[in-house]
């Protein structure tokens, strides 16, 4: 096109500038006209055809090769345009048969995922949104996937569910919400549960992963005795999953020496740089990965905005700050202080993190602080954190590997949860699958799952076991591992918000438990833990659990002994091991 336009643009230029040379502004006019008639099959040859260069049968052989050309691209665009429609509308036509993966939200994200869902599974693949760029799109295209941007896709009802064949029939129907808009993921995903209730389509045929809030959002679109909702259902925050990939492939134990009694035979003292959404849940997911019999916890914060960006966090886990030794700093991770700071701690620090939310920022910061490390020999490990993933920089890898949290291992297998799914079977007791208890666990229940799985790997890393064999402990190592479980437990309550129960709540609620018992032949509380006010008795040291067990069960009437579930939770990680691989999870 770029061609036949300048060629043709001399040509006219030139017989129209002898044409009307007595009047330039209407040469320049019809020579432009010209030009854009070369395009739909016209030409002013006549006009032109008197000029001296024309009597060269050369040029009129030049003139009529580039309207060949502007008349074949205009005809191959037509074409091509046709043939777009065409595979267009056979890709709708195909995505109304054989399982369907719906995604919701066009960005880079999202495309990426597609393409693994394209390269990994044979399911039709249909993007929504109102508004793609253009080289987004190209790359769907690529992969085999259509874009739809109607108003009923947009808002989907039973129209659009017949458009694409979704009936209750035996097709699986996958939804994927990944718009960068929380808020608009939760809409559609209820706008697309009421469709699909009002098309009478089997839960179990659906599968919903969206992009929002846990917390608030998986049991109102989680199918449920009768009500209605997706077979399954996993809501996720990018920035907390982001957190959890991290500590999954680079938990703090494996920076760390461990003697063999189990106990740590050196501190954790990490960095974090950025104190957005995912430096908050990177910090949550360090504090409760980062406890061990025998070390100190310690974290440096730099963040110059921390006191703008963490009121959320600071009124809802005091706990973290007042329990563990987390230190603030307004500076910038490439200030002076920074550098001196790890300077004076080169040869005991052992973890950094850094997730400014900037990407530019987070690879520069990055690659000038492991330059630095490199240079006074420190060991530290160096991360980078933003909301689709997390890089390791000092792995040894050119380019430095990737874990990308938009990605069909981490979204569809459901991988990442399959060790806290069992776990969580275990305390159900009944006959259901570990994938059909966990469809119904409630947030807390799974949040605790998850943590107690993602620091099983770390349990058996310090225990020095192969997690697949029967493990062999000494009691003296049975015990260490047992106070490490039950600073991890600690952990996880804080970073929950979760604080010591108070001796005269205690005391009062000892005195209800008495009262209930009297009344209704039992009690109806459970003395130690209240989830309204998120109290918890067991939030003491080690050494303090005896005296709790007894003063509970001289209450209750129990045998509680808290020491003693510790030591039950260590000795299930094998059980829960052999569990998942007798079940190739």
């Amino acid at each position: 096109i770029a061609w036949a336009g300048i060629s043709g643009l001399f040509i006219y230029s030139y017989g129209y500038g002898i044409a009307f040379a007595d009047n330039p502004p209407l040469a320049i006019l019809r020579s432009v006209m010209a030009v854009w008639g070369m395009f739909v099959s016209k030409n002013d040859f006549a006009i032109i055809s008197n000029t001296p260069l024309f009597a060269s049968k050369a040029a009129v052989l030049y003139f009529w090769a580039v309207h060949f050309m502007a008349q074949y691209a205009t005809a191959s665009a037509a074409i091509a345009a046709i043939g777009a429609r065409a595979l267009r509308r056979m890709r709708l036509w195909l995505a109304c048969f054989g399982n369907l993966s719906l995604i919701y939200g066009i960005n880079e994200d999202s495309v990426s995922f597609g393409r693994q869902l394209a390269e990994n599974s044979k399911n039709n693949l249909v993007f929504v949104d109102d508004k793609a760029a253009s080289t987004l799109e190209s790359a769907i295209n690529s992969f085999g996937g259509v874009v739809i941007q109607d108003k009923n896709a947009l808002w989907p009802d039973r129209r659009f569910l017949r458009s694409l064949g979704i009936r209750g029939k035996n097709r699986k129907y996958d939804f994927y919400l990944l718009h960068k808009n929380e808020a608009k993921n939760i809409k559609y995903a209820f706008a697309l549960k009421d469709a699909l209730e009002t098309a009478d389509i089997p839960a179990n045929q659906t599968n919903l992963v969206v992009l929002g809030t846990e917390e608030l959002h998986t049991e109102p679109l989680q199918a449920l005795g009768d009500k209605y909702g997706f077979g399954n259902v996993t809501v996720f925050d990018a920035a907390s999953l982001t957190a959890r990939l991290l500590v999954h492939h680079f938990p703090p134990a494996a920076t760390m020496d461990f003697a063999t009694d189990c106990t740590a035979a050196e501190n954790f003292e990490g960095v974090l740089i950025g104190f957005g959404h995912v430096g908050q849940a990177v910090m949550k997911q360090l504090v409760m990965n980062g406890q061990f019999k025998g070390s100190e916890f310690s974290l440096a914060v730099f963040a110059p905005d921390f006191e703008q960006v963490s009121g959320y966090i600071s009124a809802t886990c005091r706990s973290l700050t007042d329990n563990y030794n987390i230190k603030f700093y307004d500076y910038d991770g490439r200030s002076r202080s920074m550098y001196d700071y790890i300077l004076a701690r080169k040869d005991d620090m052992n973890y950094i993190v850094i997730c400014t939310g900037s990407d530019k920022t987070n690879n520069e910061i990055g690659g000038e602080i492991t330059r630095y490390l490199a240079r006074i020999g420190s060991d530290a490990q160096v991360y980078l954190a933003d909301y689709s993933g997390i890089t390791c920089l000092t792995d040894g890898n050119i380019p430095p590997k990737q874990y990308p949290v938009f990605s069909a291992e981490v979204l569809c297998t459901g991988k990442i949860d399959y060790t806290a799914a069992v776990l969580n079977n275990r305390y159900c007791k009944n006959d259901r699958t570990p994938e059909e208890n966990w469809a119904v666990c409630d947030w807390f229940s799974r949040m605790s799952s998850r943590a107690s799985a993602d620091f099983m790997p770390s349990m058996a890393m310090i225990a020095g076991q192969d997690p697949a064999q029967q493990w062999t402990l000494t009691d003296t190592q049975l015990e260490n591992l047992a106070v490490t479980e039950h600073l991890r437990w600690m952990a996880f309550h804080y970073a929950m918000g979760y604080e010591k129960m108070p001796d005269d709540v205690y005391a009062a609620r000892e005195q209800q438990f008495i009262e209930e018992k009297s009344l209704y032949g039992n009690g109806r509380i459970r003395v130690g833990k209240d989830t309204a006010s998120r109290q918890h008795a067991c939030l003491i040291p080690w050494d303090e659990l005896d005296a709790l067990s007894q003063r509970e069960n001289a209450i209750t009437g129990g045998n509680v002994d808290y020491k003693q579930a510790d030591r039950n939770n260590v000795m299930a990680i094998q059980d829960i091991y052999k569990l998942i691989d007798e079940n190739n999870l």
